[in-house]
């Protein structure tokens, strides 16, 4: 079997572009969710923006779980999740709700179905 001295670079180099034009797939954002305006708590130009690096956002699903921790939480307006680089972006009201207070529901232990409970999320750096 003969196989030409090209086939390797081009493969390689068709690899490196495809995995270039690709990135945008993987970092586009895992969950968004956009919480009721009653419960954000005021005017929308009076929100921040919050980003944290979580570990345990690792997949669609904890990302979907992460988020509904939030669904019920007065002064957040949004919530966005990226997995692929542990990232949840918030909007929030600061006279509502402190980032503290976001961190604290964030690494808050779960009830886990046998009885026992687990800190699941950490917070590893805000911005």
């Amino acid at each position: 079997m003969n196989i030409s001295k090209y086939i390797i670079p081009v493969l390689v180099l068709s690899t490196m572009f495809g995995g270039y034009f690709l990135r945008h797939a993987f970092t586009q954002p895992t969950t968004s969710a956009i919480f009721e305006s009653s419960q954000s708590g005021g005017n929308l130009e009076d929100n921040l923006t919050l980003t944290c690096k979580v570990q345990g956002v690792k997949c669609k699903g904890t990302a979907n779980f992460f988020t509904k921790l939030y669904t019920d939480i007065a002064g957040i307006s949004t919530l966005e999740t990226v997995a692929s680089d542990h990232k949840a972006v918030f909007t929030y009201n600061p006279k509502v709700i402190s980032p503290d207070d976001i961190r604290a529901i964030m690494e808050k232990p779960i009830r886990l179905n046998n009885g026992s409970t687990k800190q699941i999320f950490t917070c590893l750096e805000m911005k």
